[in-house]
């Protein structure tokens, strides 16, 4: 049971306290200094998720691979083994500045993230990491290491309320976020990458953290947009200012809705890398090798690179506190 399900603070009225089958949290309202931090502004969430998978047949050893000396993937396969299992560990600081008592519209966010153990990466044979929790923190050079790292420094200030800006150490997991289907940032959903996000916006964006800048913009109570820029390069467990090769343009929109009384929301991001070739395919032996035996050519990429993604979500009985929809 996750001491922090969802990375937010409580709504109106709802506390911290209740027996362990009905409170929000697992640990409770400790003592009930939890409710009070929380009526002051401050919510400290804390959460363990453990995972052991076994590949029940076949899978993949990395024999293809290994004929192409130094690449990054088949560098993480060396000592996997059919049946892995790995830990991985979230703490989430809001701070609510106008609850706080200090100035209204202020939102500091403070996370940091570790994981220990092994987990299967691509030995199960699939394209996508068939344990997306593992993936965070993503500290580039030490994939499916014991890794500890600040994975998001952000504050936020509202000028109005339809309009704020945001800026610091962006943590991107939660883009392409589906009520169904979660987001990279999910503990609570599918575990497959592949049914978490669009590999489409790894063209152009890191999969965690990175500095940047972004708009908000909450034009009516049912859309919300964001817009900015972002550096191309990972940065979790680095320092920040150091790892700027490339930038980004970014934004998504969500718009919520009702079809005969239902919930749904409509999603949709683009993205836009400059002077960066964040995906670059043609290192990517297992296409380079599909496009030799077909077209007799290497796969070549453009400095810039694009993507568009977009997802929706309908209820068609009951709503999110239970209900079934596509």
């Amino acid at each position: 049971m996750s001491d922090a399900a969802q990375c937010e603070e409580p709504a109106e009225g709802i506390t911290f306290s209740g027996d362990l089958f009905s409170r929000t949290k697992l640990t409770g309202d400790w003592g009930g200094i939890r409710n009070d931090m929380a009526e002051h502004g401050v919510t400290l969430d804390l959460d363990a998720t453990h995972v052991t998978q076994h590949v029940a047949s076949g899978g993949y050893d990395g024999s293809l691979l290994s004929q192409f000396p130094g690449n990054r993937i088949s560098q993480s396969l060396p000592g996997i083994s059919e049946t892995e299992s790995d830990g991985m560990f979230n703490m989430l600081l809001n701070v609510d500045t106008g609850k706080a008592g200090l100035w209204p519209g202020g939102f500091l966010t403070v996370r940091g993230e570790g994981r220990v153990g092994d987990s299967l990466g691509i030995r199960s044979g699939s394209l996508m990491p068939t344990n997306g929790d593992a993936l965070s923190p993503d500290v580039p050079g030490h994939s499916n290491q014991d890794v500890l790292a600040i994975t998001e420094l952000t504050y936020a200030q509202f000028l109005s309320k339809q309009f704020g800006v945001a800026f610091g150490l962006i943590n991107v997991a939660d883009g392409d976020k589906n009520e169904f289907a979660g987001s990279l940032r999910s503990r609570s959903h599918f575990m497959n990458v592949g049914m978490r996000i669009s590999p489409a916006i790894g063209a152009a964006v890191p999969l965690l953290t990175t500095l940047g800048a972004t708009a908000i913009f909450l034009p009516t109570k049912n859309i919300i947009g964001k817009a900015g820029f972002i550096n191309a390069e990972e940065t979790a467990g680095y320092n920040p200012f150091e790892r700027d090769k490339g930038t980004t343009f970014l934004t998504e929109w969500q718009v919520s809705h009702t079809i005969a009384g239902l919930p749904g929301k409509q999603t949709a991001g683009f993205v836009y890398g400059f002077d960066r070739k964040k995906v670059d395919f043609g290192t990517d032996p297992r296409l380079q090798l599909a496009s030799l035996l077909r077209t007799g050519e290497a796969v070549k990429t453009n400095a810039d690179t694009w993507a568009f993604y977009y997802n929706a979500h309908q209820y068609i009985q009951g709503d999110s506190k239970g209900g079934r929809g596509i």
